[in-house]
């Protein structure tokens, strides 16, 4: 893989510089971004079925092998490498819009007159009920102006309710469903956010631009400005040739792409030909007519298991190698209402769903050790700390004149397991009862305590609630998604009953703790809830153009960065906080 051009500090400390040393840490992000090492495999007797011992959650998967093993093949997604970066040929963005606009060399027809009954919309909605009911409004909304148009309903799907099957969220394992059920009467799957606001009547005229009878990708595009560990420090030559869609603007593909897509997913093994049962949940049953696929993915090793950055790897999956379409960007595909002709906008609020959640009402939970008290556990103090009612560290040493409390669980280079889970024990077995919500960060994560009160408002902490940035590991066989433990990690009261109540539990003390909880709350049919204003990584990891529309909640690591600058200018309680206050009170009624 090419050299990297960050540079940046491992979990064990120490600066790093040079070519080298990045190469090495390149070589430790099969965690996806994590930064850390990979964590030793499940032992047989935590597997489900396994005789004797603690029974693992029903997915069975196992976290990511030690460093030199090699990775299980994934049935889901297939990650590009940096080799490929020189494949793809590209313009910057203002000649690619450009020429998204040119009917003539762009091949798109100005007879396609496409009405709704051709437009299948899905909504990338989430379980949760705070979720699903806005994904419930916004679904009206679409329905009330079809019928203001005096046109025929389109079709409108949830995403959560497509599927009970994990890691549908992907959207990929859907696509053959999509193929079967929607091809012969429709021309455009359109996905959205919850929060997405469409226009239909621009909408329209926006698809009528593009052959329905062609292969396209169609969104807002965004690029990397430098290399990433969340994407795999792919395209580190030039990270602003391969573009991506940013899903709050909404983006489209084309039914001939997603017929393409059918034969490629029907190789997936819990992705093959999709129906619908009388419940409307998916069954696949598998299907052997493209069997010429089956040859090519057994000569080409899928590079990885996670699921990191969706956007990203839904692009890559596409595009394969230039043997797809690359993203088209469509200008009337927007996040900001600045312009008359967008189609699309995105809302940039925190959701507040009554009173802010009290300062009183959520404990935080610093994971640190003794060699990091005198660096990371001061800039803690000096950016986030003093905006928390109730706050403690928890290390394998105790130092009063933090102070920081030992759980008398050693420390480990990696993982964490036995720390957290003893965190958890702790919170449930000796804090007061009214304490609803429990916030695990890490020593290097930065926070806005603020705005995480108002996005509580709007969680019910007698529900089982497990929410951050969610990954996921191994989702084409089997696996299941977790949160992320860099961006933090917010539980409430219920969850950690029921996780306790169960005999999940770490394999080691140094498994990898976020993985583990993802795997036993799958287990217990509890869904983690995405929240994309949690970051795993630093601001300089995303676009700005993505972060320009984000009331960020967090970001982690301080690689090369000025971690006491980044609170303040991107985190920190302001002015600008109070006036979006005022303006997210009517938020319902914008639908």
């Amino acid at each position: 893989m090419p050299a990297a051009r960050g540079r940046g500090r491992s979990r064990r400390g120490g600066a790093r510089g040079g070519r080298r040393e990045e190469g090495s840490r390149r070589r430790r992000v099969s965690r996806g971004g994590r930064g850390g090492s990979g964590a030793a495999p499940l032992p047989e007797r935590l597997r489900p079925g396994a005789p004797g011992g603690r029974a693992a959650p029903a997915a069975g998967m196992l976290p990511p092998a030690r460093r030199g093993r090699r990775l299980a093949l994934p049935a889901l997604l297939s990650l590009l490498t940096c080799s490929l970066a020189f494949a793809l040929v590209s313009e910057d963005t203002k000649k690619e819009v450009k020429q998204s606009k040119n009917l003539e060399k762009s091949g798109v027809s100005r007879k396609s007159d496409i009405d709704l009954k051709g437009i299948v919309f899905v909504i990338q909605s989430q379980s949760n009920s705070f979720h699903a009911k806005r994904a419930e409004q916004l679904k009206k909304s679409i329905l009330k102006q079809a019928t203001n148009l005096t046109q025929e309903l389109p079709r409108v799907l949830l995403l959560h309710q497509l599927s009970k099957q994990e890691g549908a969220w992907t959207i990929l394992p859907l696509l053959p469903h999509f193929s079967v059920t929607y091809s012969r009467n429709s021309s455009w799957i359109f996905f959205c956010e919850e929060e997405t606001r469409i226009q239909i009547p621009e909408l329209l005229e926006t698809l009528r631009r593009y052959d329905p009878s062609k292969e396209w990708f169609l969104g807002k595009a965004l690029h990397d400005e430098e290399s990433t560990i969340i994407h795999h420090y792919a395209f580190s030559e030039n990270p602003t040739i391969f573009k991506y869609p940013d899903f709050a603007a909404g983006w489209a593909l084309s039914i001939p792409l997603v017929n393409k897509s059918k034969g490629i997913f029907h190789l997936c093994r819990w992705a093959s030909l999709a129906t619908f049962s009388r419940r409307g949940t998916l069954e696949f049953d598998l299907d052997q007519r493209f069997a010429r696929l089956t040859k090519r993915l057994k000569s080409e090793s899928l590079k990885s298991d996670f699921t990191i950055d969706l956007k990203h790897e839904i692009a890559l999956y596409i595009w394969d190698k230039g043997d797809g379409p690359p993203l088209t960007p469509v200008p009337e595909f927007c996040t900001d209402a600045v312009d008359f002709y967008c189609a699309t906008t995105f809302h940039s609020f925190l959701p507040l769903c009554g009173n802010p959640v009290k300062k009183e009402d959520i404990f935080f939970a610093v994971k640190t050790c003794k060699k990091f008290h005198g660096d990371r556990i001061p800039i803690v103090k000096q950016t986030w700390a003093g905006q928390a009612s109730l706050i403690e560290y928890y290390s394998d040493h105790a130092e009063s004149s933090i102070p920081t409390v030992d759980l008398g669980i050693p420390n480990t280079d990696r993982g964490h397991c036995g720390k957290t889970f003893a965190i958890l024990e702790k919170f449930l077995n000796h804090s007061h009862d009214k304490i609803a919500w429990l916030v695990i960060v890490d020593d290097d994560t930065l926070i806005s305590i603020s705005r995480l009160q108002h996005l509580l408002s709007c969680y019910d902490s007698s529900e089982p609630v497990f929410l951050g940035e969610r990954y996921g590991y191994g989702l084409g066989t089997g696996g299941y998604s977790y949160i992320t433990g860099g961006g933090g990690m917010v539980f409430s009261r219920e969850a950690i009953r029921r996780l306790l109540a169960s005999k999940c539990r770490c394999y080691s003390n140094d498994a990898p703790d976020d993985m583990v909880l993802g795997m036993c709350f799958s287990g217990l049919g509890i869904p983690v809830t995405h929240s994309p204003l949690f970051h795993q990584a630093r601001p300089v990891d995303y676009p700005r153009d993505y972060l320009s529309h984000q009331v960020p909640i967090s970001f982690h690591k301080h690689w090369n960065i000025d971690p006491v600058k980044v609170y303040f200018t991107w985190l920190a309680p302001s002015e600008e906080d109070k006036a979006r206050q005022e303006t997210q009170k009517g938020f319902k009624e914008e639908l």
